[in-house]
């Protein structure tokens, strides 16, 4: 998944001025090709640190100054992402680089190492604790200053 920070170009399409696959999909710099092969699978649009757009990446394009226009079309996949937190790292003031990579796994889930604890499967990433008894019944436990999300599936 490539994050791509839309602190600019997200007002005017909301103002109307320009279309989100526009500020979203359109000439991205310094993206290498081994970057979109581990990682275009997908564009995430962030707006102060929020997720704004979601794109599965249908293909790319490397325009002569080097930036990279992807086509896609909007993610039944992740669009439930929109208006989540960003699922990368914050941008803050005065970061240049506006793209970031992401594993699709983190968002896909089931990468994690589990291990077998007295209270059940136990998996720790970041800090972020998070053990599942034998009910089914989860227990997070989250680092001081962190956000957790939660998202429910359709099943």
């Amino acid at each position: 998944m490539i994050l791509v920070h839309l602190a600019s170009s997200w007002p005017d399409a909301l103002a109307g001025n320009r279309t989100p696959e526009d500020v979203t999909l359109r000439a991205w710099a310094q993206i290498k090709d081994e970057a979109l092969d581990a990682y275009g699978d997908g564009v995430l649009g962030i707006y102060q640190n929020s997720v704004v757009t979601a794109f599965d990446v249908i293909d790319w394009e490397r325009q002569a100054d080097g930036r990279v226009v992807f086509t896609g079309a909007p993610s039944a996949r992740f669009g439930h992402l929109v208006g989540t937190p960003n699922p990368g790292k914050p941008w803050v003031r005065g970061q240049s680089r506006p793209v970031q990579y992401l594993d699709t796994t983190v968002l896909t889930g089931g990468t994690a190492t589990v291990k077998e604890s007295g209270e059940g499967r136990r998996a720790v990433i970041d800090g972020f604790i998070l053990t599942v008894d034998d009910n089914g019944f989860a227990t997070l436990v989250v680092p001081a200053g962190q956000r957790v999300t939660v998202l429910t599936t359709e099943d």
